[in-house]
């Protein structure tokens, strides 16, 4: 997917250009890859590949074509901002709750490795503090239970327990997740510390037309997927800081169908995922924003 922010019109035309002469040599459709191009716009090589050693020779063979570039390619142009206009990642909540998830394909039972994919992705969930914080209940008490909120389950449930294993998925509308449960027990109460175990399940099915508007992931194809998943985790809050200092969550996920990027063409069109959620922590490769950042349905999400 090709992504510009924080530039006008005309530089992202400049940009597209460049890519246009990448390696799929065609306007329009995926400019997926690595590109090397002067700040000017000036295309000088590109691949999109898993094997390093290809990829390196193409920053080799990109470096060697900037060094014989004149030095005005090798400046932004004059009317560049000076910095990005916006950037999701504005958005990390500093305060909030921000969690990493892994996912793999599992094996299965009895174990055949055939029908286990050797992919795994990343990708992160982000909370505000005040949605960090209805985690839990107003007054916790040992041995409460209590429902999670929707907007919880909704932001897990539709665009995180989601088959990108493989590639880039699509997230479920909110009417197609048509079962959905997550709750939590309060375990541990003391002076500064609180500690819940969490519970749930989800069953989200999209099938027919896409039902999410028009933006980037509106995809070619009508949908024929679906998720279901077991949970069980259990976090520790610290009230003296105002943040969770433990969180863990595991996921079994049973998937069926295949998306228009998800790499799943010559997988079994059934199979199960693995999903663990834990703190992120405060480097800068955990504060990439969410692969749906931008159909979180929330007002602190500013937009371009």
């Amino acid at each position: 997917m090709w992504r510009l922010q924080g530039i006008d019109d005309n530089d992202a035309s400049l940009f597209q250009k460049m890519a246009n002469k990448g390696h799929y040599r065609k306007v329009g459709g995926s400019r997926q890859g690595i590109y090397i191009c002067s700040p000017s716009g000036r295309f000088l090589s590109s691949i999109n590949s898993l094997k390093a050693d290809a990829v390196l020779e193409t920053i080799k063979d990109g470096l060697a074509k900037w060094d014989i570039l004149p030095i005005a390619d090798r400046k932004f142009p004059e009317t560049a901002p000076p910095k990005a206009m916006h950037r999701w990642e504005d958005n990390y909540p500093e305060d909030g709750l921000v969690l990493k998830c892994a996912k793999s394909d599992l094996l299965t039972d009895p174990p055949n490795l055939e029908k286990r994919g050797d992919r795994w992705n990343i990708d992160h969930v982000w909370f505000n503090h005040d949605e960090a914080r209805s985690w839990l209940p107003d007054n916790p008490k040992k041995g409460q239970i209590y429902q999670l909120p929707k907007n919880i389950k909704d932001r897990l449930f539709q665009f995180h327990m989601v088959d990108n294993v493989r590639g880039q998925t699509l997230p479920f509308a909110p009417e197609e997740v048509k079962a959905s449960k997550l709750e939590a027990k309060v375990i541990k109460v003391d002076d500064s510390q609180i500690e819940i175990k969490i519970t749930g399940m989800s069953k989200a099915i999209a099938k027919g037309p896409w039902l999410l508007g028009e933006n980037d992931w509106t995809p070619n194809h009508d949908l024929d997927h679906s998720m279901e998943t077991d949970i069980l985790g259990k976090a520790s809050y610290d009230l003296s800081i105002n943040k969770f200092i433990e969180f863990e969550i595991v996921a079994l996920g049973k998937r069926r169908g295949k998306t228009q990027h998800n790499g799943r063409y010559y997988s079994p069109d059934t199979g199960h995922v693995g999903f663990l959620y834990t703190l992120a922590n405060d480097s800068y490769s955990d504060k990439i924003a969410p692969a749906f950042i931008d159909l979180y349905n929330t007002e602190w999400i500013k937009h371009p």
